[in-house]
Order: structure tokens, then sequence, then C-alpha cells
């Protein structure tokens, strides 16, 4: 497939490479867009109140708002990668955990059609809330705390089931919330399954 990567440095480019894909510069030639790690979504976005732990970037979100519509109406594909996943994940009607405690380091979860227990690689402090067209692929159970509004009011509890992996049929958006494109020999499995997933959903393009 033609990769179109949204913000993304070089690891992202070289994930996609090592899949067997190539980049281009434009959406309009791309058969899947991806968009990829950063800051927090603006969680006015959402109908949210921001948690004080919350940093966005609403220029970015709106940039990113556009090349979104833009791959929906062209029916491309889309893939997000920990930040990128929850955007779009909001782009689909989802909400997030603002502030969710014991994602920031290494973690196994498990696809729930497979079985397959995989480590990951996590950095995140926030968590996808999916929508009710969204199918839960992977999750993992760390239970930790997480934190959210509901408008403008506060929530907190613990959390049972972690959302990690969620694919919006309609759109064909994939939201992976790990980081595939991190290297090193630990996370062999990790990027192994990303690359399932991706034939999983969107076939072998490669």
């Amino acid at each position: 497939m033609k990769i179109y990567i949204v913000s993304g440095n070089y690891q992202y480019d070289e994930l996609f490479r090592s899949m067997g894909h190539s980049l281009v510069a434009t959406v309009q030639a791309a058969d899947m867009v991806c968009f990829t790690g950063g800051a927090d979504v603006t969680p006015e976005i959402y109908g949210d109140k921001a948690h004080t732990y919350t940093g966005y970037d609403r220029h970015r979100d709106d940039d990113e708002m556009a090349i979104y519509n833009t791959a929906l109406a062209k029916k491309i594909p889309m893939v997000g990668i920990c930040r990128g996943g929850q955007f779009l994940n909001v782009m689909n009607g989802g909400r997030m955990y603002q502030h969710v405690s014991r994602h920031t380091g290494p973690h196994e979860i498990t696809d729930l059609e497979t079985g397959e227990t995989v480590l990951v690689s996590s950095t995140h402090h926030q968590m996808m809330m999916m929508a009710s067209e969204g199918i839960l692929v992977a999750s993992s159970a760390l239970g930790g705390s997480r934190e959210w509004f509901d408008g403008q009011v506060a929530r907190k509890d613990v959390s049972l089931e972690d959302i990690e992996v969620v694919y919006y049929k309609k759109t064909k958006c994939l939201c992976f919330q790990p980081h595939p494109e991190f290297p090193g020999y630990e996370y062999t499995g990790m990027h192994k399954y990303f690359a399932s997933l991706m034939t999983r959903f969107f076939g072998d393009k490669s």
C-alpha cells in the first residue's frame, strides 16, 4: 500500500517500509493515511472539559480533522498510532479517559478474537473511551485509575478493562494505542501483531 503519514518522524517511515509499503506525499495519492503520536486531543472536540493534566494542540487537531475529512470523503482507510489512534477514536464519536495510571511502561495486551497476548510499548496518560460503533480488538487489565469528564462533571474510578485497540468498520479506521514504530528486539511481537491487524482489516496490499 501507499501510505501518507501525518506528522510522523522517521520511525514511522521505517515501520511501514519494513512491512513492504511505500510512502507518498499527499492524501490524494494514498491507499491509507496514518495519524501519529503527540499531544492529547482537544477535549472540546468530544464535548468535555479539559483535565488538569491534558495538554492539547488545537491547531494540530484542526489540521488533522481536515485531513481526516478528505480521507473519509475519498473512502481511504486510516490507521492511528498512540495519539493518532485516540484522534481517530474521537473522530468516530468516542471520548477519552483524560488521565490514567499504569500506562507509561511496557505491558501485555490480549487480542479478543485470537486470544494472542503481546508485549507492547506504552507512553500515554490517556485512554480511549470508544463509541458504540467501535469494535474492541485488544485490551489489557492494568487495574489503574482513570479520570474523565462527563461534560463538566468530573469522574474517577479503577479500570477493569483497558481499551488498547479499536476498529471502526464504517469508516475503516484502526486505532492502535501502543507504539509499533518503537525499535527493539523485545517488541518484535508487537511489530508482527500490528502487521497482522493491517492484514486482518485492510487486506494484504503490501
